[in-house]
């Protein structure tokens, strides 16, 4: 087997490295772009780790590698949002928690304070890290600066900027990347058998992440979300000011349930947006969504380049302020402002002539 993960060869050769001479870090940061395989790579490093085999590690098929892959193994746990801890209250699957709690930290601190029961290392991936507050993460330093031996602990995230500097300076950083669009398009053919239109279509609407063109080959509702996402950005990039607002409230009020989901509509609409700058600057070859260039293009004709600019930096800037705990309603309510106010088709034509 060895590894399996696709495009990150800088990765698994630094940390293959440290494995073949004994210099495994106690701690290790793996940060880049969401769904790229930062995930599976702490697995698999973990696996590596621990693997019996005399080749090649991980070999994917001794005792430790499988129980690894199921999830199964003693001495390698994923920490992740709404994971259980010691305290009573929280041992429910219900726990509509949004962030790794301290109890969580505490029950991790008293595992690795145990020798390793089954494999040579005790690994605890911390899935999504910059779901841990600042009192986690502080709770959290004292493990990273000084962990027990046979421990290794990795923070996976795709918002390295949520992490306290004394969180991250305490780790090795290992950095991952998006693919190239025809690497992802090589690997759905190869690897998951897609068929060539199809590979192609997902490659390039994956935005470099390759987990996410492999979920969507196997899920047509990832497809559809998608396209209804969209449709919203072309519905409010022609409906009054009073209709955005509706929407910013809806909205805003669902990013105190849901944050992540809120955020990945805000990006889909920063790739509508860029496709409309990108054919009114006359790129029209670089747009990701060339299914939609028949809406598209009036929309670019109308607005021009320095006000979708103006959009992409509007958007880009409630994300950020949405990350920093403005308030969300009133965040998107400034987006919407900034948004150009475009005519619908009808209104667009009659005024023309």
């Amino acid at each position: 087997m060895s590894w399996t993960v696709v495009g990150q060869e800088r990765a698994i050769d630094a940390l293959s490295a440290a494995i073949r001479g004994d210099r495994v870090a106690h701690a290790y940061l793996f940060a880049g772009p969401a769904h790229v395989g930062k995930t599976l790579t702490a697995l698999q490093f973990a696996q590596a780790l621990n693997c019996t085999a005399e080749g090649d590690r991980p070999c994917g098929s001794c005792r430790q590698c499988e129980r690894i892959a199921a999830r199964t193994h003693a001495d390698v746990e994923l920490l992740t949002i709404g994971g259980v801890c010691d305290e009573r209250d929280h041992n429910h699957a219900s726990d509509d928690s949004r962030d790794i709690r301290v109890c969580q930290l505490r029950r991790m601190e008293q595992m690795v304070s145990r020798a390793p029961f089954e494999g040579r290392y005790r690994v605890v991936i911390i899935d999504p890290a910059d779901a841990m507050r600042d009192v986690s993460q502080n709770a959290l330093l004292k493990t990273l600066e000084e962990p027990p031996a046979q421990v290794v602990i990795i923070l996976v995230t795709d918002r390295e900027e949520m992490l306290l500097p004394t969180a991250r300076s305490r780790a090795r950083r290992i950095a991952f990347s998006g693919l190239p669009k025809d690497a992802i398009e090589r690997a759905l053919r190869t690897r998951w058998s897609a068929e060539v239109e199809r590979a192609a279509e997902l490659a390039r609407l994956s935005g470099g992440r390759i987990g996410w063109a492999v979920l969507a080959l196997h899920d047509e509702a990832l497809l559809e979300t998608r396209a209804d996402t969209l449709d919203r950005a072309d519905e409010l990039a022609r409906a009054p000011l009073a209709d955005r607002f509706a929407f910013a409230g809806e909205l805003g009020g669902r990013y105190t349930r849901d944050r992540a989901r809120v955020q990945a509509t805000l990006g889909l609409w920063q790739e509508w947006w860029r496709d409309i700058l990108l054919i009114a600057a006359g790129r029209e070859r670089e747009a990701v969504h060339r299914d939609r260039l028949d809406r598209l293009r009036p929309l670019a004709a109308q607005c021009g380049v320095a006000p979708a600019a103006r959009a992409l930096r509007a958007i880009t800037d409630a994300r950020q302020q949405l990350e920093e705990n403005a308030s969300p309603v009133l965040a998107l309510e400034v987006m919407m402002l900034a948004l150009p106010e475009l005519r619908t088709n009808a209104v667009a034509a009659r005024l023309a002539t």
